[in-house]
């Protein structure tokens, strides 16, 4: 025979019970909510292009001139300097060469961030972006060498170089200060993939 239990009413359990399930109750909830409530995010630092956007920028050249083109052109040749050594390099299958080549595009961008900014809003931040892509043209292909030669997002490699390309002479026209450089209106030029449409 089963016995049923008999509940005593809220109202008449003694002070020590209502407290002691009270506590109860209150930590199977505590953990109930830690268990199903996401995790607030620790902060963390700010990302590089936020932090260049809220302080003045430390690059050293922050418009077109001379010595900007100058450097520009520099900066640029030494980053198809080492796209060309890059593509020796894995030509020749020297794959213990990839760290240090790779450590070679780390000390360009790194460059590129002194001399033009971090951020591609800033007057010269093309030629950084043009070191951003060639870095992730060469980053691509150490990923597909170490992938049996087969590239992470296919045509990646093709893309970063076109980024590159187009980057590369934007970076020199906004280095030049000959070039009037007055915005077009997007009535007069609307950019379409990597084509310039003008009506």
């Amino acid at each position: 025979m089963t016995e049923r239990k008999h509940s005593t009413p809220w109202k008449d359990r003694p002070a020590a019970e209502k407290i002691t399930l009270i506590i109860g109750w209150c930590v199977i909830a505590s953990l109930m909510a830690y268990a199903f409530l996401p995790n607030k995010p620790e902060p963390s630092a700010p990302l590089p292009s936020a932090a260049s956007e809220a302080h003045p920028s430390t690059a050293r050249y922050n418009g077109p001139s001379a010595q900007a083109l100058s450097s520009a052109t520099q900066h640029l040749l030494q980053l198809d300097s080492a796209m060309a050594e890059g593509m020796q390099i894995l030509k020749a299958g020297q794959l213990g060469e990839l760290n240090a080549h790779s450590q070679r595009f780390k000390s360009l961008l790194e460059g590129s961030y002194a001399q033009f900014g971090r951020s591609v809003f800033q007057p010269l931040g093309k030629c950084t972006s043009a070191a951003v892509f060639a870095n992730s043209w060469w980053q691509a292909h150490v990923t597909a060498i170490r992938q049996g030669g087969t590239e992470a997002i296919p045509g990646s490699i093709q893309s970063h170089l076109g980024e590159y390309t187009l980057n590369r002479a934007d970076c020199l026209q906004s280095a030049n200060p000959s070039v009037e450089t007055a915005a077009p209106t997007i009535d007069q030029t609307r950019r379409i993939g990597q084509r310039t449409y003008q009506p």
